[in-house]
């Protein structure tokens, strides 16, 4: 990106980012303590604030330090994007619990006696949701709680439908099996922390060497 192109992306997205913030000029300059000349100078192109400046900004609008040489729409907040999965994570959870009444809704009226194990299973089906956004957008700890999660409540599930259904307690045993399955979950997971880990530091000595 040449250096006009740059000057004309970076003025348009400070204007726009504290406009989103519901800020004046004179507000955002008392807070950099910088003159609000500064600030209109900055805003029109006719320079350029410095990296300091800028990291006070991205900091300031909860944006990463990129998000002001990006061309096109502005980048949500951090605040703003974690509000967002909040909600489509919760109803994405109230669906499943939703097909879990219909199913047992349709149960009742066909007189089976067991039609509440539908709410029973999407305990589960939630963890599936939940598993599927952890590793889209959480960290590698939610990834792992989001998987124990899952065989746990999958195990529940299969213990009681057994006893509900068959009362066959002897299934219990399926919890042994959980249980080493946990242990590989925990291994496997260090494992990819500990990739993750060497992989950051040696990005970090190529850009250094």
């Amino acid at each position: 990106m040449e250096e006009n192109r740059i000057r004309t992306v970076l003025a348009e997205k400070l204007t726009a980012y504290r406009k989103r913030a519901g800020m004046t000029q004179a507000e955002l300059a008392e807070k950099l303590n910088y003159s609000d000349k500064s600030i209109s100078k900055w805003e029109r192109g006719d320079g350029m604030p410095d990296l300091l400046v800028l990291c006070r900004l991205a900091d300031l609008y909860d944006v990463p330090l990129d998000a002001f040489l990006r061309e096109g729409p502005l980048v949500r907040s951090q605040a703003e994007q974690k509000g967002r999965r909040l909600i489509i994570t919760l109803i994405s959870i109230g669906l499943a619990f939703f097909v879990g009444a219909i199913g047992f809704f349709v149960c009742y009226l066909a007189h089976v006696k067991v039609g509440w194990l539908a709410f029973v299973y999407a305990v589960p089906v939630s963890m599936i949701l939940l598993v599927v956004f952890s590793h889209m957008w959480s960290s590698i700890l939610w990834q792992a709680l989001s998987v124990s999660g899952l065989v746990w409540t999958l195990c529940g599930a299969i213990f009681i439908s057994f006893v509900a259904i068959a009362n066959m307690k002897s299934v219990a045993m399926l919890f042994m099996v959980a249980a080493v399955f946990q242990v590989l979950i925990i291994l496997w997971y260090v494992l990819m922390y500990v990739r993750k880990r060497n992989k950051a530091r040696r990005e970090a000595d190529r850009v250094l060497s």
